[in-house]
């Protein structure tokens, strides 16, 4: 019982680390993996962000894109520091390129300011 009590721990302290967290794409790799600055929350919809971005909501929830494009969609945070994102609607405005999105399971690490994540192989 105590192993899975502290199991539980574990895992609702990794998907704390990331709720309520936003975060500036500053590299997107040829690989798929990507690092981000912590940044400013932004509040949807009345904001619209000059960069591009990736915002983890309290309620296992994300969005995703940049001034002209955005998408939702649902996250899951797993043992071992990985999250597996799910896209889900989009909006985006005819003059706009869609920028690189994430999808699939990623591990991630976070040092201070800096989210790293790194597509996990199947």
């Amino acid at each position: 019982m105590a192993t899975a009590i502290s199991l539980f721990a574990t895992i609702n302290a990794q998907t704390k680390s990331l709720a309520k967290t936003t975060w500036a794409l500053q590299t997107f790799n040829t690989d798929g993996s990507a690092v981000f600055k912590k940044a400013k929350s932004i509040k949807f919809p009345s904001e619209e962000p000059k960069f591009d971005f990736l915002q983890f909501e309290a309620d296992q929830k994300f969005h995703t894109g940049n001034s002209c494009f955005h998408m939702t969609g649902t996250y899951h945070v797993y043992e071992d520091n990985q999250v597996e994102l799910n896209e889900g609607m989009a909006d985006m405005s005819s003059d706009c390129k869609e920028p690189k999105t994430l999808n699939g399971t990623y591990s991630f690490k976070i040092d201070k300011d800096i989210l790293k994540l790194i597509p996990v192989k199947n």
